[in-house]
Order: C-alpha cells, then structure tokens, then sequence
C-alpha cells in the first residue's frame, strides 16, 4: 500500500512538472498585434498596415508586416513601390534579417515585409537610428518597445 501512495505520488508531481513546463513555454510567447490606418485622400491615396510581433520572454523575434496603398493614382503608387524598394533593399542589405515582396496591381500597392530581429544587425540598426535606444533593451527590441513604437506612428495595438 505504500508503494502505490509512493508510485501515486510521483505520477502527480510528473504530471504537475509537465503542466508547469506546458504552462511556462506558453506564457513566454506573445504576439502583438498593431493596425494603421490613414485617409489621405486629399493627396491622392490611402494607407492601412498590419504589423503582428512575434516575441519570446518579452523580446521581439521576428515582426510580419503588411502595408497596402490605395490610390487611383498610378504615378503615386509607383512613387510607393519605388520608396517600399528602396528603403526594404536597403534594410536587407545594410542589417540582414529582412525578406519583402511588394506589388503594383488593382490600384494598390503592397508590401509583405518579415523582419527576423534574430538576424538583424541591432547594433548598427541603433546606431543609425538613435530613437530606436528607447524601445530597445540592451539591443534588443521589446515587446513593450515595439508596441510604444507602432503607437507612437499611430496604430492601436492588442
């Protein structure tokens, strides 16, 4: 019979170790999600973006970006296509960690952007981008960094 409370015991407290651990990796991912939205009609065009960060232990992993331009305007949507190009190439470029794809059809124009902050070159990110130090933590992007910097240009973030 003590045995069996023995056996018993020990089958509990794995189950608990079990649950705690599910619990703890769980609990150590977050996503954020941010949207934007912005009717400049008058010049010709409107912007909606997505932005869900993806973090672990309150550090950002890797962000998916999705921006669309409206406009009936094919002279501005190229005017975005040329701007998206450039600033993503650079990006890619100059700190890794960026993949893109962006597209000029149906009066939109859209870019689909991955920033895999665990490529990136953080460093020189933040040097070259001083406001970045306050959403940063010993170079690194936070979770509450992140959410404080798509704020910051507008979004609502959940």
């Amino acid at each position: 019979m003590k045995n069996k409370k023995l056996l018993l015991g020990i089958v509990i407290g794995i189950i608990v170790l079990i649950i705690v651990v599910i619990l703890f990796l769980l609990l150590s991912r977050k996503t954020l999600t941010c949207t934007f939205k912005s009717d400049q009609s008058s010049n010709g065009y409107s912007i909606s973006a997505n932005y869900v960060v993806k973090a672990k232990y309150g550090i950002v992993q890797r962000v998916k970006i999705n921006e669309v331009i409206t406009s009936k305007d094919s002279k501005v949507l190229n005017k975005f296509e040329k701007q998206f190009n450039k600033q993503y190439s650079y990006n890619k470029k100059t700190y890794g960690g960026y993949k893109y794809k962006i597209t000029n059809n149906n009066d939109k124009v859209t870019s689909n952007v991955t920033i895999d902050y665990n490529k990136l070159d953080m460093k020189k990110f933040i040097d070259n981008n001083a406001a970045m130090k306050e959403y940063t933590e010993n170079n690194k992007l936070t979770l509450d960094g992140a959410k404080k910097m798509y704020e910051a240009t507008g979004a609502v973030c959940k």
